[in-house]
C-alpha cells in the first residue's frame, strides 16, 4: 500500500483506494472488478492525476507482464518522477511471484533494466535503495558465477551504507551474506581478499535485532542471531574434536563456548516453530560440546578411555571416517551419564556444564 500512497501524492488515500485498488485488492478481485479498476486507472493516467507506474504495476500483477513492463520502462525513459522506483519494485514483485527471484533471473530479458533502475534509485536517494539493491545482487549472484568477484565489492559497499542508515533488512541481510557466503569454506579456498571471518557477522545480526524491533522481521532477526551463535558453538565443537586426541587444554575454548551459548539464549524468542528449531540446534551442539569435555576428563581413567574415545569418534563420523568404533554411541552416552550423576560434585569443579547438557542427560536417563 505504501507504493499506492507514493503514486497518488496528494490525492485522498481512501477515495483513491476505492477507485484504483491496491495490489492486494487486484489479487483478490473478480474479473468485473479488475475491469473497473483498469478503466479507472487508465483514465486517471490519461488525465495525469496519477503516474503511469500504477497502470504498469496493475498490468503486471494481473497477468499482462509484457504491456506492464513496457509502460513502466517508457515512464523511466520519459523521466517520470519515481519511475525507476516503480520499475524496480514492480519487477521485484514479478520475479518473486514467478519464482525467478534467484540466480536464474540474470538471464531474463528485463534483468539489466531492473538493475539499472535499482542503481538509479540509489543515486536518487530513494528510501531503502541500498538495502534493496544489495539484496538483489546477493540473491541473483552466487560465488560460482563468473561475475561475482567483480560485483562483491559493490555489494559490500551497498550494505555498509545501508546498515549505517539503518535501512530495513540491511543489517540482517548483511549478516546473512557474511555468514553464508563471505565466510564460507568454499569462498575461503578461493584465496580472495573479500573473504571475511564468520565472527564479522555478529555485529550486524545484533544490529538487526535492534533495527527490526517492532517490524515483521523482528522474529527473523532474533532467529538469525541465535542460529549464528549455534553455528559458532558447532565450530567450537569441531575444534575440540581435533584437540581431544592431542589431549590439549580446553579451558579457554570452554569459557568462550559457554559465553557464546549464553548469548544465544539471551536473544532467543520462542514464539514459533522456527524459534524452537533454532534453540534445539543450539542446545544440541552445546550438549555434545559438554559431553566431549566430559569425555576428555573421563579419558584419564583407563576404565573409561575406550568409552570416551568411542563416543568422540561418533560425534561426527565425517570428522573421523576411519575410526574403528567398538561401542555404540548410545551405550557410551549412558555409561558417561551414569558416571557423571555419581560424581557430579567433583566433575563440575573442572567444567561449567550447561543447562543443555543437563536436559540431554534427562533424556538419556528417561530412555535407560
Amino acid at each position: 500500500m505504501s507504493f499506492l500512497k507514493k503514486i497518488l501524492g496528494g490525492i485522498n488515500y481512501n477515495s483513491a483506494k476505492n477507485l484504483y485498488g491496491t495490489v492486494e485488492d487486484w489479487e483478490a478481485a473478480s474479473p468485473s472488478e479488475l475491469k473497473k479498476y483498469k478503466e479507472n486507472i487508465a483514465q486517471a493516467v490519461e488525465a495525469k492525476h496519477i503516474t503511469p507506474g500504477m497502470l504498469g504495476r496493475f498490468l503486471i500483477v494481473t497477468g499482462d507482464a509484457e504491456e506492464g513492463e513496457r509502460i513502466l520502462n517508457n515512464a523511466v525513459q520519459d523521466g517520470v518522477e519515481n519511475a525507476e522506483k516503480d520499475y524496480s519494485d514492480t519487477l521485484a514483485y514479478y520475479y518473486v511471484q514467478k519464482g525467478k527471484y534467484n540466480t536464474a533471473v540474470t538471464q531474463d530479458k528485463w534483468f539489466n533494466k531492473w538493475i539499472n533502475a535499482s542503481e538509479k534509485c540509489v543515486e536518487q536517494g530513494q528510501k531503502n535503495a541500498e538495502s534493496s539493491l544489495a539484496n538483489i545482487y546477493t540473491t541473483c549472484y552466487g560465488i560460482n558465477d563468473s561475475e561475482f568477484e567483480n560485483i562483491v565489492g559493490r555489494i559490500v559497499d551497498l550494505f555498509e551504507v545501508a546498515t549505517t542508515k539503518h535501512q530495513s533488512m540491511a543489517a540482517l541481510n548483511y549478516g546473512r551474506f557474511i555468514e553464508s557466503t563471505l565466510s564460507s569454506d568454499d569462498y575461503r579456498r578461493r584465496n580472495t581478499p573479500n573473504y571475511r571471518s564468520l565472527q564479522d557477522a555478529e555485529i550486524y545480526f545484533i544490529q538487526a535485532v535492534k533495527d527490526e524491533k517492532g517490524t515483521q522481521f523482528e522474529e527473523s532477526a532474533h532467529n538469525s542471531l541465535v542460529s549464528f551463535y549455534s553455528s559458532l558453538v558447532n565450530i567450537r565443537l569441531h575444534e575440540i574434536l581435533d584437540s581431544y586426541f592431542k589431549q590439549e587444554e580446553f579451558s579457554t575454548t570452554s569459557k568462550e563456548t559457554v559465553s557464546i551459548y549464553q548469548n544465544g539464549l539471551k536473544y532467543l524468542k520462542q514464539k514459533d516453530e522456527v524459534s524452537k528449531a533454532v534453540k534445539k540446534s543450539l542446545d544440541n551442539y552445546m550438549a555434545h560440546f559438554d559431553f566431549v569435555i566430559l569425555a576428555s576428563i573421563l579419558r584419564k581413567n583407563k576404565d573409561f578411555k575406550e568409552i570416551a574415545d568411542n563416543y568422540v569418534w561418533q560425534v561426527s563420523k565425517k570428522h573421523f571416517p576411519n575410526a574403528h568404533v567398538t561401542i555404540p554411541k548410545d551405550e557410551c552416552l549412558t555409561e558417561m551419564t551414569t558416571y557423571f550423576m555419581g560424581n557430579e560434585d567433583e566433575l563440575i569443579k573442572e567444567h561449567n556444564f550447561s543447562q543443555a547438557f543437563y536436559d540431554f542427560i534427562e533424556k538419556i536417563l528417561a530412555k535407560a
